[in-house]
């Protein structure tokens, strides 16, 4: 394998990285150029290197927000990301994150989805980690005829054909989509790809897991955040409105 001493000073270099926001609240742009508010329980989240990170909240509760940001798939106007207290551009955050299950595009003008192994090919020719794709396919265990679909055809290899790609082009920073438990269950243990998971702490990655519930990651992660959104810090059936309105226009009359 080409380049092992480039890939140890790369691990090198980033101790920890810090998402910083105001009260809390982000303004985030996201890949499609739609603009939102995110509000989060903490003004600071802080990801060592060698650590697998657990981030617990339901859905819309930021988890995917978070891996999202730390790949760079989308960008803040007030929420800054620190590489050992060094603020990252979005260039920087995209060139170490990896956003697990992205799909990969041809270069130029008119771009369109490339398969599996053109993607691997191309961080071969630029990263030079590996001599061939076959060294790539043996070690992450792919099925050499899938290598030839394009990733949003993939069923069970998906995220283990994605998290190949990204280490194949050097990233650092592993952040997967937010899974409910029975997703997680599905795609993390189905898939694999959890067999991966200490290779990558031994070289220094950090490694994302938004889900629902903290039972789901117990066994996987080093550590576990709980962005206890305050939006969810509400029950329904206690809010005064519901009760003045929702709930008493819709009680059953037993009289």
């Amino acid at each position: 394998m080409k380049n092992l001493q480039m890939k140890e000073r790369m691990v090198a270099i980033l101790e920890k990285i810090k998402l910083v926001m105001k009260n809390g609240i982000m303004h985030v742009n996201n890949h499609i150029g739609e603009k939102y508010i995110e509000l989060l329980s903490d003004s600071e989240f802080s990801f060592e290197k060698g650590t697998i990170y657990g981030v617990i909240g339901e859905s819309g509760a930021g988890g995917e927000t978070i891996s999202s940001l730390l790949s760079g798939r989308i960008i803040s106007d007030n929420a800054g990301i620190y590489y050992d207290n060094i603020k990252a551009d979005n260039k920087d955050i995209q060139s170490k994150g990896w956003y697990v299950g992205k799909v990969e595009y041809s270069d130029g003008i008119f771009q369109r989805e490339i398969s599996v192994k053109q993607a691997i090919n191309k961080a071969i020719r630029r990263y030079n980690r590996y001599e061939n794709i076959n060294e790539v396919i043996q070690e992450f265990g792919l099925t050499q005829g899938r290598v030839e679909y394009k990733l949003s055809k993939y069923s069970g290899e998906r995220l283990r054909a994605s998290l190949a790609i990204g280490y194949v082009s050097n990233k650092i920073v592993y952040c997967f989509p937010w899974m409910n438990t029975s997703y997680f269950y599905d795609i993390i243990l189905s898939s694999g790809v959890f067999r991966f998971f200490n290779k990558l702490k031994e070289e220094g990655c950090i490694i994302i897991l938004p889900t629902s519930r903290e039972e789901n990651v117990n066994g996987f992660v080093d550590k576990v955040i709980n962005i206890n959104n305050p939006k969810f810090n509400y029950i329904l059936s206690e809010n005064q409105y519901f009760i003045q309105n929702i709930k008493r226009d819709n009680m059953p009359d037993f009289s």
